[in-house]
């Protein structure tokens, strides 16, 4: 009996252990089921991650344009200039007076300036009285000695004029046939006389589009043209004035100091470029089809002054005494790169203290490099403008000691990218940064360029460029000559009648040509 009991209670026992070992087993598939579903779920919650981080990059990259974007940039002159904003997006009016404003009008101690009374050259107009305007009795005796002048400008009614030009012909016994004169101040092949060329061709200086003159034309003087014939006088002008342009470059050659710029020009609705090469005296515009290294090269052989210019490569082609790096263009490198840092861009001659545009610590690294720069070069331009001028032993003295400043600075080791990438564009340009310093007459900036390209912006703007090549010539030449005759004081209009020999309405009298 003993023996059944002990093997009984064995069998409960051993099928308590199954029982126990089976739920042990199933809690263990359950352990293995919620393991298998945790290892999924992270493996989804990794994949989310890495989705995450690639939205959260390209979302960073979206703020940074964003930031960095034409509507953003143009809110605050400091950070539209740095960002390159064009200014047809600005809407506000640029501060370039720190500190207190002067006040407007005449300032103390400057001579005054006023409009110098002309000569009248037309009859007087007289005002007489019959009775006193104040107690309506009559007026008789006028008081001797008692006039008072006053003088007026004005301009007459814009009215034409129509004449015929009569030939005579002659019989030439040698030739056998009929010849007569010609008249070289006539445009070919039209009706209208130079006065009509010269003042379509001043209009398109202005800006003024086809269809604008056309109306102009017929609104003010009566006149109605094609747009045709508007543009065969335009051509008429330019062919005129060819030798005033090729005049115009050899005169930019010799110069002793040149500023380049470029600018994209449409033409027939390709891309074209708009070169401009200004002086002191001259501007000279070349229209080509490349903004590559062809067009400085060939337009400056033989220069042997100093070129003014910007960051762009295929000026370096271009063999001279020497270049300068507009140094406005080195200060946009670092007032882009404040902005990307959160700091407010700064001018070159700044001496205004850094502003940040967060909260945290300033990038001190990178505010020691933009300050080293900006140091060096306000102190060479503040060096360059003494009066008196300088000896020329003293300014290359000078430009050894800051270009040895400079590549001290530039040869540090950095860790910010922006100030590394800085400092590999100025040590790859240091020859150009101090040239202004070292020769007399030699600007610091490239602004006469910028300004001298505007033009051409503006016609492109107004205008969408030229339809052909052969329009954008004709630009160039009218353009330069224009530009130029404003520089040296002239009237373009008389300058290009005078190409024209262009005879007055009230004296066509010579060579043998009469008006009667």
């Amino acid at each position: 009996m003993a023996s059944d009991d002990s093997k009984e209670n064995l069998d409960k026992h051993i099928q308590k252990l199954e029982r126990a070992n089976k739920n042990l087993k199933e809690e263990l598939e359950k352990e293995r089921s919620k393991r298998k579903n945790l290892e999924k779920e992270n493996k989804d919650l990794k994949e989310e991650k890495e989705i995450f981080k690639k939205e959260n990059k390209n979302l960073k990259e979206q703020l940074a344009k964003l930031m960095s974007s034409a509507p953003l940039l143009a809110a605050s002159d400091r950070t539209a200039e740095a960002g390159g904003v064009p200014t047809s997006k600005v809407f506000y009016r640029r501060n370039r007076v720190e500190g207190k404003k002067r006040p407007t009008g005449g300032q103390p101690g400057h001579i005054g300036h006023g409009r110098k009374s002309p000569i009248p050259n037309a009859p007087p107009v007289r005002v007489t009285l019959i009775i006193c305007p104040n107690c309506s009795n009559p007026v008789r005796n006028k008081a001797k000695g008692e006039e008072q002048h006053r003088t007026i400008t004005d301009i007459p009614l814009p009215t034409h004029i129509v004449y015929e030009v009569i030939y005579h012909r002659y019989w030439c016994k040698t030739c056998k046939k009929f010849v007569r004169g010609e008249v070289v101040w006539i445009p070919p092949n039209q009706q209208f006389g130079p006065a009509v060329a010269c003042w379509i061709a001043y209009q398109r200086m202005l800006g003024l589009t086809i269809g604008k003159i056309k109306m102009a034309l017929y609104e003010t003087y009566g006149l109605e043209m094609s747009e045709g014939t508007i543009l065969k006088l335009e051509k008429w002008v330019a062919d005129k004035l060819q030798d005033d342009y090729d005049k115009l470059q050899k005169e930019v050659i010799k110069a002793s100091a040149v500023n380049a710029d470029e600018t994209r020009f449409r033409i027939g609705g390709g891309n074209g470029w708009l070169w401009v090469f200004t002086h002191t005296l001259g501007s000279l515009y070349v229209v080509a089809p490349t903004r590559g290294h062809k067009v400085p090269e060939e337009t400056l052989k033989g220069f042997n002054g100093v070129l003014g210019r910007d960051a762009w490569k295929p000026y370096d082609v271009v063999k001279c005494s020497g270049h300068q790096l507009d140094l406005l263009h080195v200060n946009r490198w670092l007032e882009r790169a404040e902005i990307r840092h959160c700091v407010e861009p700064r001018t070159l001659l700044s001496s205004r203290p850094v502003k940040l545009k967060r909260r945290g610590r300033p990038p001190e690294k990178f505010l020691e490099f933009v300050n080293g720069v900006r140091s060096i070069l306000k102190r060479a331009v503040e060096f360059s403008d003494k009066d008196p001028p300088l000896s020329t032993e003293e300014r290359g003295i000078a430009c050894i000691k800051f270009k040895n400043e400079m590549k001290a600075l530039l040869s540090k080791e950095r860790k910010d990218k922006d100030a590394i990438r800085i400092s590999k564009e100025l040590r790859k340009r240091l020859d150009m940064l101090f040239t202004f310093v070292e020769k007399e007459g030699v600007s610091w900036h490239n602004n006469d360029a910028e300004r001298a390209i505007r033009k051409g912006v503006l016609a492109r703007k107004i205008s969408g460029g030229r339809r052909t090549w052969g329009g954008a010539k004709i630009f160039q030449v009218l353009l330069s000559t224009y530009e130029t005759t404003k520089k040296k004081g002239m009237n373009f209009i008389e300058l290009a009648k005078k190409r024209l020999c262009t005879r007055s309405s009230n004296d066509i009298h010579e060579s043998g040509v009469s008006k009667s």
